[in-house]
């Protein structure tokens, strides 16, 4: 027992020394002159809504939308929210305006799965016109935002599940994370003023989990490099 006690005492020690470390050589790193925090482009496919029950007249008729402008105003709210979730740390959010990214990126990103299961293939996509457009943006990753899944339910209750999937890749086009988010309504009404709100407060989470990711990495680097010493 007062083995295992003492075990556990080192282990937590330890990661307090780990995280200590991290954080001090990101501070030194910070203080440095070369110190860049890390840049995302934030993109939104065309024609990324959709939905198990929900078409684009019915989303405009309930929410006042546009029916030919879902897609841009879905994407422009998601990563607006994006980045003002995030405004000092390790990482800053930019979206992408019409044209800051060409059609030659654009239009080759593929779509692979539906709903929850959703990512981005950047296979044929010219990873010198990539470079371009993310060097054109002093960004350092691009995050894609891969889909809009609306999901309706009607049992236990009448539930509108808003599923946004999201793939981040760094500039010779490795997919560096995956994921999806997603917050609940009772229905379409009143979007995309409710739609701002209820984002917000998700994206939020986002925002701070992607900054974590960063860090994350950089303590297990941290951690690699202490085996390699040793």
């Amino acid at each position: 027992m007062e083995r295992l006690f003492k075990i556990r005492i080192f282990t937590v020690m330890f990661f307090l020394a780990v995280a200590s470390i991290a954080a001090n050589a990101k501070e030194s790193k910070k203080e440095g002159d070369n110190y860049h925090a890390k840049q995302i482009l934030i993109v939104g496919l065309h024609d990324n809504v959709k939905s198990n029950y929900f078409y684009n007249g019915m989303i405009a008729e309930e929410t006042g939308m546009k029916a030919d402008s879902i897609d841009q105003t879905y994407n422009t709210i998601i990563a607006e929210n994006i980045a003002a979730s995030v405004k000092n740390g390790d990482c800053k959010f930019i979206p992408a305006n019409a044209t800051q990214v060409t059609g030659q990126v654009l239009n080759e990103i593929k779509v692979n799965g539906e709903s929850e299961d959703c990512y981005s293939d950047l296979s044929a996509v010219p990873t010198e016109e990539l470079q371009k457009v993310l060097d054109n943006a002093d960004a350092d990753y691009l995050l894609v935002l891969n889909q809009h899944y609306l999901k309706w339910q009607d049992q236990p209750l009448r539930t509108l599940f808003h599923i946004v999937s999201y793939t981040l890749f760094d500039k010779d086009k490795n997919e560096v994370y995956r994921g999806n988010n997603f917050f609940t309504c009772m229905n379409l009404e009143n979007q995309p003023q409710e739609f701002i709100q209820d984002s917000i407060y998700h994206y939020q989470d986002f925002g701070r989990g992607l900054t974590f990711f960063f860090i994350d990495t950089f303590i297990i680097f941290s951690l690699s490099l202490m085996d390699i010493l040793h």
